[in-house]
């Protein structure tokens, strides 16, 4: 009871003192060091602010996984800047690695759509106004479009600008591009003969690639156009006729990548075309790693139960390709990892395609991704860390 009245007086033994002293200095070290790693590596503040919450919020644990979800709600599961990110039909959810709820935000959006950056995600409403950007802690900027102008698809940048393509009432659609501090509209793009289909900002916030769709003479075509925001014309305008271009990415500063439904497109230099035809095999699913990787999964002759995954590099190059008969649900790439998930087991590869061991899949499993080393699946109701198989499932020899 004294020693209690003594720390309410302000009356600390010297060794509490000290004690004191030093959780001040380590604190203000660590302040002191993510501010400066900030401005070595660019880092916005918002970003310090988030490591900062969540140095504190993290501490004390969740109840590990498996975590439960309800899988009808689910609308997307992805990785933000360290945390498990979940998008559902009503809300958002970060969760630390013991599967703690770091935060959860509300929304109101009828079809929630998502894109994603390193450290933010943007959360629209697909068909609707509303949009949302989010780091694994705060909610940093929330917005609409105009009245009728619904959104198409929407992209977010590493510099944390984002991209609209939206339906206009003067043009078929429209690209709206907003700096990084939500502010200011950087760039508007009144596209009159064609649908956007996909944005991509590059990752040093200079330039937009936008691919659109049009029909003549009963075929379909795309074309991609690329912008340097100082400049109203297109760096370039590349034509793919007879090809349904899905989306679009930057691979590096000065390379675009389109992904058609026929064929992928490189434009080196921003408009230098290099096209790869998918010959006898038709596209069955794709991803893009955050740096810069293109991986495909495509299937011979149509057939779902002989597929190639295939990877290039940043510049276009084939880093690796892989035979499955096994039928490939989805595929994930991290900034170090590749996940395939098949109908029975999950393959986790390097990005040069050294194949690590085999984790389980359940019947129901939907998604399985990396986060950092950590391998996941979300199956139907849960999320979980599966576990390694001990057999390790056999290959064909890969193709020369």
């Amino acid at each position: 009871m004294e020693r209690l009245k003594r720390l309410l007086r302000g009356e600390v033994s010297e060794r509490t003192n000290r004690i004191l002293k030093i959780i001040a200095v380590v604190v203000l070290l660590l302040m002191l060091f993510v501010m400066l790693m900030s401005r070595v590596r660019g880092t916005s503040m918002s970003t310090v602010r988030d490591s900062y919450n969540n140095f504190f919020s993290s501490v004390g644990g969740g109840g590990g996984f498996p975590y439960q979800v309800n899988s009808s709600n689910v609308k997307k599961v992805d990785v933000l800047n360290g945390d498990v990110y979940i998008l559902y039909n009503d809300r958002s959810v970060a969760l630390d690695g013991s599967a703690k709820e770091i935060r959860s935000f509300d929304h109101s959006y009828a079809t929630p759509a998502l894109a994603m950056s390193p450290d933010r995600a943007l959360v629209y409403d697909r068909g609707g106004n509303g949009f949302r950007v989010e780091n694994r802690t705060e909610s940093l900027f929330e917005g609409a479009t105009s009245s009728g102008e619904d959104i198409i698809t929407a992209s977010i940048g590493k510099k944390g600008n984002i991209a609209l393509g939206t339906l206009s009432g003067s043009a078929t659609s429209r690209l709206t591009v907003w700096n990084s501090t939500y502010d200011k509209k950087t760039f508007v793009w009144n596209c009159s003969d064609y649908s956007i289909t996909s944005t991509a900002l590059s990752d040093n916030g200079r330039y937009v690639a936008v691919s659109v769709m049009g029909a003549k003479d009963g075929d379909t075509y795309s074309k991609i156009y690329v912008f340097d925001f100082e400049y109203s014309d297109p760096v370039s305008e590349t034509e793919y006729p007879g090809t349904a271009m899905l989306a679009v990415n930057f691979s590096d500063n000065d390379t675009v990548v389109g992904v058609g439904d026929n064929k992928i497109s490189f434009l080196k230099n921003l408009k230098k075309n290099t096209e790869i035809d998918y010959g006898t095999s038709s596209l069955s699913t794709f991803t893009f790693s955050p740096n810069g990787r293109t991986v495909l999964v495509l299937a011979e002759y149509g057939s779902q139960n002989h597929q190639l995954l295939r990877c290039y590099t940043e510049g276009g190059r084939s880093a690796f390709e892989e035979p499955y008969d096994d039928f490939i649900k989805t595929v994930y790439a991290s900034d170090s990892r590749i996940s395939v998930l098949t109908n029975e087991y999950i393959d986790i590869y390097g990005l040069g395609g050294t194949r690590r061991r085999a984790r389980e899949a359940g019947s129901s499993a939907i998604l399985a991704f990396t986060n950092g080393r950590t391998c996941y699946s979300y199956e139907m109701g849960v999320i979980e860390k599966p576990s390694r198989m001990k057999t390790q499932p056999e290959h064909p020899e890969p193709k020369e």
